[in-house]
C-alpha cells in the first residue's frame, strides 16, 4: 500500500507535468456561477462562445461568469466494509488517491473545500485549505477501520441539504441505492464509482471461504462459473438502475477501477 506522502507526491507530479491537468478544472466556479450572455469582445475566451445564442442573433455571443467567486467543494466518501477489498490494490487506497487529486485541485483553485466521511450513523467533516491538512486527511482514510462499517444513505442527503449550493463529489462502490433527487436539484453532483476488476468479472470457479467483514463470520461456498455469471448479470442490472437515476437528475458519473491510472480516469470523467 502506498503511503499518504507517496500519494500526494504522485498527485503533485500529475497536476504539474501533464497537459491534461486542465481537465480537472471542471471544479472552477464558472459552471455554478453563470452571470449573463453578451456580444463577443476582442480578448474574450473563445471557449465561452455561446453558439446557440450567436446563431439566433447573427453575431458572436459569449457566456459571462463570476469567475473570481469561490465555490463550495464537498468531497463525500461513502465508507463501508466492502472497500476493504482489492485484487490489484485495496479500494480504500484507490479512494485515497482520488480524494487527493480532487482536493489538491480544489485547494489550488482557492475554493472552500470540505472532505466528509460518511459511515454507520456518523459523519466526519474535515475542512481543508492547505497541503498539510490534505496529507493528514489521506492518512486518516488509509488507516480508517472499515470492518463493521456500513453505509447510511440518509446521512448524505441530510448533510448536503443543510449546506450551501456546492460542487459535490460522491465516492464509493455504490452497492447500495441512494436517492439523489433532492440534493441534485440544489447541487452539481459528480458520482465516482470505485470497483475492483474481480468484483465485476469473477473469472474463477472454485471453493471459497468468504468472510463477512461486519460480523467476522465465515461461509464456505462453491463459487462456480454459473454463479459468477449470474452475479455479473445481477450487478449489471443494479448498475444500470444507478446510471438511469444519475441521468434523470443530471448527475455526472464515472468509474475508476483499482487497476486504472487515477489521474487519466478523472480527467476523462470531469472533461
Amino acid at each position: 500500500m502506498m503511503s499518504a506522502e507517496e500519494i500526494l507526491l504522485r498527485v503533485k507530479k500529475n497536476v504539474f507535468t501533464q497537459k491534461s491537468a486542465e481537465h480537472l478544472s471542471k471544479m472552477r466556479g464558472e459552471g455554478l456561477d453563470f452571470c449573463e450572455i453578451r456580444p463577443y469582445q476582442a480578448g474574450d475566451d473563445i471557449r465561452k462562445i455561446n453558439f446557440s445564442a450567436s446563431g439566433k442573433t447573427g453575431e458572436l455571443q459569449t457566456n459571462i461568469f463570476n469567475e473570481d467567486k469561490q465555490i463550495n467543494v464537498i468531497v463525500c466518501v461513502m465508507l463501508s466494509s466492502s472497500l476493504h477489498f482489492g485484487s490489484v490494490r485495496l479500494k480504500n487506497e484507490l479512494i485515497a488517491e482520488i480524494v487527493a487529486h480532487l482536493v489538491y485541485s480544489s485547494i489550488q483553485q482557492k475554493n472552500q473545500t470540505k472532505l466528509v466521511f460518511f459511515f454507520n450513523d456518523e459523519q466526519q467533516v474535515i475542512q481543508l485549505n492547505n497541503m498539510g491538512g490534505l496529507l493528514l486527511a489521506i492518512e486518516a482514510l488509509l488507516n480508517f477501520d472499515l470492518l463493521k462499517t456500513q453505509i447510511n444513505p440518509e446521512a448524505l442527503n441530510n448533510y448536503l441539504l443543510q449546506q450551501a449550493k456546492s460542487l459535490v463529489f460522491v465516492i464509493g462502490d455504490f452497492y447500495q441505492s441512494i436517492d439523489y433527487s433532492m440534493i441534485a436539484h440544489k447541487n452539481q453532483i459528480n458520482a465516482i464509482l470505485v470497483r475492483d476488476p474481480l468484483e465485476e468479472l469473477p473469472n474463477f470457479g472454485t471453493e471459497l471461504s468468504l468472510a463477512d467483514a461486519q460480523n467476522h463470520s465465515y461461509i464456505e461456498a462453491n463459487f462456480s462459473k454459473k454463479i459468477a455469471k449470474k452475479y455479473q448479470s445481477q450487478l449489471k442490472v443494479a448498475d444500470d438502475k444507478h446510471y438511469l437515476h444519475f441521468a434523470q437528475h443530471n448527475i455526472n458519473v464515472g468509474k475508476v477501477c483499482t487497476n486504472d491510472d487515477v489521474f487519466i480516469k478523472l480527467s476523462q470523467i470531469l472533461k
